[in-house]
């Protein structure tokens, strides 16, 4: 299994955390299924070959055809379905990044993995973009053809909801540990307005956030630490104690954090590497 990510150029920073490249093996890998972190970013994918996506809540797979899927923003871990070789190149969004530019409501996408096309109106230079990133074998004609493609599907790429943002970076900057009640202090909005305002923006609530970066904070320390004690990397992130992090980990991974560690699913490290990345600030501009 290979991961290789590509830094966008300052016009698309903005928005764009990194153009990634994904190789799987079956054979590198030590069970069919491999498994995702949520991190509220959205992706949109292109793989040759057909896509197969499992939410560790669902018994239902999610089948994808080949070509270009748009991957919405995930409230739970995922597992993604290895059984040939396979390579996937992706474009990892902020998840800010579509605040303004969504043509359908937000968190009709929460979970959800789509045909590009079921997303966005694709025209024929769009189609004729991913045909071509598809074929392409060299990593820098990928990225090209990627961003002529962003400019198709977006007019107003280049405005971003400062508020929104800002409000985001609040959240993250703190790895989700706060109270919801600061964002209403901070930013002086009501529960109501707040809460509104992210669903419509990201199709997320702040509290479901604040969760989802929380407990990423916590696989960030385990990849950091992993020879210590889980109960106490979780205090460090915040967990109230040992049986509302089991709880919370649970919600997120379905099974207990022995289990899913005992598996040292590849891309699970990756998913760490990235949010290692996210926190530490080497996507910039920050958020």
């Amino acid at each position: 299994m290979d991961y290789s990510e590509f830094q966008p150029k300052a016009s698309f920073s903005r928005h764009i955390e990194c153009f990634w490249r994904l190789t799987l093996q079956p054979k590198e890998v030590n069970q069919q299924y491999e498994l995702l972190a949520p991190d509220c970013s959205f992706d949109i994918i292109f793989s040759e070959d057909p896509v197969q996506f499992l939410s560790v809540h669902s018994v239902e797979k999610q089948n994808l055809p080949a070509g270009a899927v748009f991957v919405g923003q995930k409230t739970s871990g995922t597992y993604f379905s290895i059984t040939q070789p396979q390579e996937i190149f992706g474009i990892r969004f902020k998840p800010f990044a579509f605040a303004h530019l969504f043509p359908i409501p937000p968190n009709q996408l929460t979970n959800k993995v789509l045909p590009l096309e079921r997303v966005f109106s694709l025209n024929k230079v769009g189609r004729g973009l991913i045909q071509s990133i598809l074929k392409a074998r060299d990593n820098q004609a990928k990225i090209t053809l990627a961003e002529q493609l962003i400019l198709t599907l977006f007019d107003e790429l280049f405005y971003i909801d400062q508020t929104f943002r800002a409000q985001l970076n609040y959240i993250m900057n703190r790895k989700g540990i706060l109270k919801i009640q600061d964002l209403f202090t901070e930013f002086g909005v009501s529960k109501v307005t707040l809460h509104k305002h992210f669903l419509a923006k990201m199709g997320l609530t702040p509290k479901q956030v604040s969760r989802i970066w929380r407990f990423n904070h916590f696989l960030q320390l385990q990849q950091q630490a992993n020879q210590k004690n889980l109960t106490t990397l979780a205090l460090e992130a915040g967990y109230y104690d040992q049986a509302h992090f089991i709880h919370e980990f649970k919600v997120f991974f379905r099974h207990c954090p022995r289990h899913i560690f005992q598996k040292e699913s590849q891309l699970l490290r990756i998913s760490q590497g990235i949010i290692d990345r996210r926190f530490s600030n080497v996507y910039d501009p920050r958020m």
